[in-house]
C-alpha cells in the first residue's frame, strides 16, 4: 500500500505567518515585542500556528513507523514484539491525529481573538465567545468526522481496550511473544491454522495503514480549508494594526499572494 505523506506547511496562509515571525528578531524579549499590538497579534498566531503544523507532522513520524524501510528481519534485536509494535503505533497514531483537532481549537482562538485560556478552549466555549458560523461549523465537520477514531482512543487511554490487528489476536500475542524474544512457538491457532507471526504482523500493520491513509487525506483537505477561513480574518484584524503601527517595521507586512510558504531562517 502505497503511503500518504501529510504536508504541514504548504498551506499559503501558513507562510504568510511564519514571515511575519521574522518581526520577533528586532525584539530581544517577548514583553518588548509585545507592546505592539500588530507585532504581538503576529507572533502570537505564529505560536499556535506552529503548534499545529508541528502536530500535524509528526504523523509523519507514525507513517515512519508503519512504512518501515526496511522491515527488521529479526525482532529479537529490538525492544518491542511485533504485536508491541502495532499496539504502541496504534496508541501513537490515535493520541497525535485526534489532538490535531486541539490544536486547531487554539489557532482559532488567537487568530478571532476570543481570549480562553488553552485548557478551556473547546468548541462549545468558542461558540459561546461568537465564533463565525461558518467557522464553527468546519470545526464541528471535523469532529463529527474524526468520531470514530476518537472514541478508540478515548477507549484505550482511558478504558484499557484494544484494538484486535487479526481474527486471533490472543495467539499472535503469544506468538509474537516467543518468536520474537524466545526460541518460537509451533502449532495451530484458535482455527486450526498454521501459526505465522509474519502473516499476523502484516494483517495487523495493514489495517492500520488503511485507517492512516484515510484520515490523513482527509486531515489535510480539513485543514486547507481551515486556513483559508481563518487568513481573512487574520488579514481583516492584522491590516488595520499594522497601518497604525508608529515602530518603523513595517516590511513585508502587507499581504503577497505569493508569499513563499517556507518557514524563515530565524
Amino acid at each position: 500500500m502505497k503511503r500518504f505523506i501529510m504536508s504541514s506547511d504548504m498551506h499559503s496562509f501558513i507562510g504568510r505567518v511564519y514571515g511575519l515571525s521574522i518581526v520577533s528578531l528586532n525584539f530581544d524579549s517577548y514583553d518588548g515585542l509585545a507592546q505592539y499590538p500588530d507585532c504581538k497579534y503576529a507572533i502570537d498566531t505564529n505560536y499556535w500556528l506552529t503548534g499545529l503544523a508541528q502536530r500535524v507532522e509528526s504523523l509523519n513520524m507514525v507513517g515512519d513507523m508503519l512504512w518501515l524501510d526496511p522491515v527488521p528481519k529479526n525482532f529479537r534485536d529490538l525492544a518491542l514484539t511485533r504485536y508491541q509494535w502495532l499496539t504502541v503505533t496504534t496508541d501513537v497514531f490515535l493520541t497525535r491525529y485526534i489532538s490535531v483537532i486541539d490544536c486547531a481549537l487554539l489557532l482559532v482562538n488567537e487568530v478571532y481573538r476570543l481570549g480562553l485560556e488553552p485548557k478551556k478552549c473547546t468548541l462549545h466555549n468558542l461558540k459561546k465567545r461568537r465564533l463565525p458560523g461558518a467557522v464553527a461549523d468546519h470545526l464541528g465537520l471535523m469532529l463529527d468526522e474524526q468520531e470514530v477514531l476518537r472514541n478508540e482512543r478515548n477507549s484505550r487511554i482511558h478504558h484499557g481496550e484494544e484494538r484486535e490487528f487479526t481474527d486471533d489476536d490472543q495467539t499472535f500475542k503469544t506468538a509474537s511473544l516467543f518468536n520474537d524474544k524466545f526460541h518460537g512457538m509451533k502449532g495451530t491457532d484458535r482455527y486450526g491454522r498454521r501459526i505465522n507471526v509474519d502473516r499476523s504482523f502484516k494483517e495487523g500493520l495493514v489495517s492500520i495503514q488503511r485507517d492512516f491513509n484515510r484520515s490523513t487525506r482527509l486531515l489535510k483537505k480539513q485543514l486547507d480549508n481551515l486556513y483559508d477561513l481563518l487568513w481573512e480574518e487574520f488579514e481583516d484584524h492584522f491590516g488595520p494594526l499594522i497601518a497604525a503601527a508608529t515602530h518603523g517595521l513595517n516590511a513585508g507586512a502587507r499581504r503577497n499572494n505569493t508569499s513563499a510558504t517556507r518557514r524563515p531562517a530565524l
